[in-house]
């Protein structure tokens, strides 16, 4: 096998594109994987803003619950007829003590 200049200057200038396409893909892909990083990083923010915002809606639901069912009809009838109960009992004492 005869090797001669021509083919050592061709496998040279082969090698050289091989190398240089691999450091320009090394850089891209280096590009990528910062932007990747970056991407994720904002993701996981928004996913924890998320989450507060859906532990915000959960505990303002529950607040509207409880204040929902304290001014139920029924609970507002009892208190209603309790509070005349408490006011009879408190004019019979009236008239009580007046005798």
């Amino acid at each position: 096998m005869d090797v001669d200049f021509k083919l050592l200057l061709t496998l040279g200038g082969i090698l050289v594109s091989v190398v240089s396409a691999a450091v320009i893909v090394k850089t891209r892909l280096q590009a990528v994987i910062e932007t990747l990083a970056d991407v994720e990083q904002r993701l996981r923010k928004l996913d924890a803003a998320a989450d507060r915002a859906q532990t915000q809606q959960e505990v303002m639901w529950q607040r509207v619950q409880v204040l929902s069912s304290m001014l139920s009809p029924e609970k507002m009838e009892a208190r209603a007829r309790e509070i005349a109960s408490i006011l009879k009992d408190i004019e019979h004492i009236k008239r009580k003590v007046c005798t």
